[in-house]
């Protein structure tokens, strides 16, 4: 009896001598857990239908996709002018930000000062030539009359005769010539 398990099916039939006509599959109890909690999760699902379609709603269905696939949207206009606006003070900061670095490192680099004397006559004269529409006489006539000014300054200017014959000449003004 060794061979036969006390809980047996065949051992059981074999006592009582009779079939009893109930027997359960190979590996039933196996997949038992499995099924038995599948149970109790069907258990806990609503039994009444949680979806539920508004009345009319396939009527009015193709009329209400028609409505959105023909409906023109008004768009967005985004003014430039605001943008240039935000952009404007930025742009400020980064200029006055690299006119203040540049400078800042010309006088670490340039250490020599310009004065009037460092500056060759020609460019004086290219200056004087360039600003004359913004030069009075009376700046003219200031600079004439101080102190710094001297006739042998005007030396490096050689006029000759002819010149100013040709000058007069051509002049419409007749003021020069009144003149003593």
């Amino acid at each position: 009896m060794e061979n036969n398990i006390k809980n047996s099916e065949d051992f059981l039939k074999s006592i009582t001598g009779k079939n009893t006509g109930f027997s359960a599959p190979s590996n039933y109890f196996d997949t038992a857990e499995d099924r038995f909690s599948s149970f109790i999760f069907e258990e806990s699902l609503p039994k009444e239908n949680s979806f539920k379609t508004p009345d009319s709603y396939f009527e009015n269905l193709e009329n209400e996709i028609i409505n959105k696939a023909f409906l023109t949207k008004e768009t967005k206009v985004i003014s430039l002018k605001s943008r240039f606006l935000k952009i404007i003070p930025v742009t400020s900061a980064a200029c006055i930000a690299l006119f203040l670095g540049i400078t800042y490192f010309n006088t670490i680099n340039n250490k020599t000062e310009i004065t009037f004397d460092s500056i060759a006559q020609l460019d004086i004269e290219n200056w004087i030539i360039e600003n004359s529409n913004d030069l009075t006489k009376d700046d003219f006539a200031n600079v004439l009359n101080s102190d710094i000014v001297n006739e042998n300054d005007f030396a490096f200017a050689e006029l000759k005769d002819d010149a100013i014959e040709d000058y007069i000449i051509t002049t419409d003004n007749i003021s020069i010539l009144n003149e003593k």
